[in-house]
């Protein structure tokens, strides 16, 4: 199996007596993408942005965690690298953005990890600009902790996704990187700090 023939509306089933929706083992919620704006935005105005971001980062790393679980004991996949592609085609059926990969490599021996990709129609950039002005820092949290729980979980070793650019900062486009720990420096502490406790 390839990733792009994963069809998740395929493999959910939904059972109205019951109350209960699932991915295989995985019960899942269908909720609208305002009511978690108007949430986040009302924790950045009482918790504040670093607060929030880490809540929501973390909320996406084991979001992306969960799903690689469950997709890499419910499917056989052509090849380790189509399981590792699986994670954007999740993210972009479960509707967090359109994800499009433009550069993958790994080597876990060296401990390289390379990936590069595009978000399109990300709901968290809509959300942070519906309620914001342009933010400093990326804004895309849930998706990039998505991303680093997805990969962190295939790679064997911690990875963190973070935007290049993104369009909740005024950018074209958000412009992802996952990377290792160690490649980020600094700008991995904020979000090594919301795993905390993980």
């Amino acid at each position: 199996m390839k990733a792009l023939d994963f069809n998740l509306p395929q493999e959910l089933s939904f059972d109205f007596e019951q109350g209960i929706n699932r991915f295989h083992e995985n019960r899942l919620l269908i909720l609208d993408v305002n009511a978690l704006g108007l949430l986040r935005q009302n924790m950045i105005d009482i918790l504040g942005i670093h607060q929030t971001r880490a809540f929501f980062f973390k909320l996406g790393y084991q979001n992306g965690y969960a799903d690689f679980m469950q997709v890499k004991m419910s499917y056989e996949f052509d090849d380790e690298s189509e399981l590792l592609k699986a994670g954007p085609v999740m993210n972009t059926w479960e509707g967090k953005v359109k994800s499009q990969l433009l550069n993958l490599h790994y080597d876990r021996a060296t401990g390289d990890f390379h990936y590069e990709g595009i978000w399109r129609n990300s709901y968290e950039a809509e959300q942070h600009l519906s309620y914001n002005e342009p933010a400093t820092d990326p804004t895309c949290w849930l998706a990039m902790g998505y991303a680093s729980g997805w990969s962190t979980q295939f790679f064997g070793k911690q990875v963190i996704c973070i935007e290049q650019s993104c369009i909740g900062k005024g950018d074209a486009r958000c412009h992802t990187l996952i990377k290792p720990v160690e490649y980020w420096g600094a700008a991995a502490r904020p979000y090594l700090e919301a795993l905390q406790g993980l």
